[in-house]
């Protein structure tokens, strides 16, 4: 159970954790471990040719156009959870939260409540005063399976910390404007033709105000 109202740590907004799970190293740990361990990292996201299309079909490999369906379809739902999820501050962070169950599968909402997500969200941002705003969103490679029911989508969302207290921003040695890049990658699913997030795993943030090239 995560605990509520208790003071938000440096490494804890640092993780901005949906789930205990970390892409980028495979790992799965509970969720007060992983905030731990969660740092700024230095280390480069992973690298495209920006002529390829980053779409395909995870079982062939075979390339799917922007003008795709799906393709456009999980890009949107995508989008709009990372605008919620990614500008937020004590005013708005309840109604934030309440908008990103709006992308989630009832089996995940489920598992968020149970982890006690709304209350530690709530409680970082009234708690640190801290507001943050999301600056842009890089697309990485993802994938759609041939069944079209399930998806893989990887992107980098892009934000800035608009101003925290005092001792919040002392904690993790920033400014306010101070900008972050972090790579994401959404599990989706498609329920009754709308697809919906199952899943989330978040990289280690990077200080950036650009896309990994």
């Amino acid at each position: 159970m995560i605990p509520t109202r208790r003071r938000p740590t440096a490494a804890l907004f640092l993780s901005l954790t949906l789930t205990v799970t970390a892409v980028l190293t495979g790992c799965t740990e509970p969720a007060a471990t992983e905030a731990a361990s969660a740092a700024p990292s230095a280390s480069a996201t992973p690298r495209f040719d920006p002529d390829a299309t980053l779409w395909t079909i995870a079982s062939t490999d075979e390339p799917l156009s922007l003008d795709d369906p799906d393709v456009q379809a999980l890009q949107q739902v995508v989008a709009r959870h990372s605008g919620a999820s990614d500008n937020r501050s004590p005013a708005t962070v309840a109604e934030s939260v309440t908008a990103e169950e709006m992308y989630f599968t009832p089996l995940f909402s489920e598992k968020l409540a149970t982890q006690g997500y709304r209350d530690a969200v709530v409680a970082m941002y009234e708690d640190a005063d801290l507001t943050i705003e999301q600056t842009g969103v890089a697309w990485l490679q993802s994938t759609i399976d041939a069944d079209r029911r399930h998806a893989t989508v990887g992107f980098e969302s892009l934000f800035a910390i608009v101003d925290a207290s005092e001792g919040y921003l002392h904690e993790l040695d920033v400014d306010p404007g101070a900008e972050f890049a972090q790579p994401r990658e959404y599990s989706l699913t498609k329920v009754d033709g709308v697809w919906l997030i199952d899943d989330i795993s978040k990289g280690p943030l990077r200080k950036s105000a650009e896309p990994t090239p």
